[in-house]
């Protein structure tokens, strides 16, 4: 089922990439972002019995697209600023439809899916080794653009990933959940020739 839901949003994205990309090349601009935030994990660990874990942790990415008057697609790419031997890092495809609502700020919601790439360290005992795993996500953002210069955004929002992936450690099972964000972003636009 989980398959098929990311199938079903990698169309979707697709679909609004494919439009967006139709748009005329002298409405287009080039976007480059770097992005800051804090994000919280949500996991269950199964040891003698399920626990609902919360990790906070902050996290930082690099944002490349475009954007026509009302669309903006995003190749995006982050680290997640995880404790100990744990690592976070995702790599996907973002789309955005913008409500452009005022000259110098416009509402966007969006889709975004891709792979996330988990590492959990060996076990405190060091009788485990450390597990590695690749899983798709899919999930949808909300936010705020705020035109402070013609070439510079400047964006609010949060952020959803639905991941649900299970590895296992010897006899500690984590059940990886979702994975929700708020951040913020420096946009850089350019005109595309």
């Amino acid at each position: 089922m989980v398959r098929k839901l990311v199938q079903n949003a990698l169309v979707v994205i697709s679909l609004l990439g494919t439009s967006f990309i139709s748009l005329n090349a002298e409405e287009t601009k080039s976007l480059f972002g770097i992005e800051g935030g804090m994000s919280s994990l949500r996991a269950e660990t199964d040891t003698n019995g399920y626990q609902i874990q919360k990790n906070s942790m902050g996290h930082f990415g690099l944002k490349l697209g475009a954007e026509g008057e009302n669309f903006r697609v995003f190749l995006s790419g982050r680290n997640y600023l995880a404790d100990d031997n744990n690592h976070l890092l995702t790599g996907g495809i973002e789309a955005q439809y913008k409500f452009n609502f005022s000259k110098h700020t416009d509402f966007f919601i969006g889709g975004n899916s891709g792979i996330a790439y988990i590492e959990v360290g060996p076990s405190s005992d060091g009788l485990e080794p450390g597990i590695q795993n690749n899983t798709p996500y899919f999930g949808g953002d909300v936010g705020f653009n705020f035109h402070a210069t013609e070439s510079l955004d400047l964006e609010v929002g949060a952020k959803y990933m639905y991941m649900n992936t299970v590895v296992k450690q010897g006899t500690v099972t984590y059940d990886f959940r979702d994975l929700t964000s708020f951040y913020g972003s420096v946009i850089f636009k350019w005109q595309m020739d």
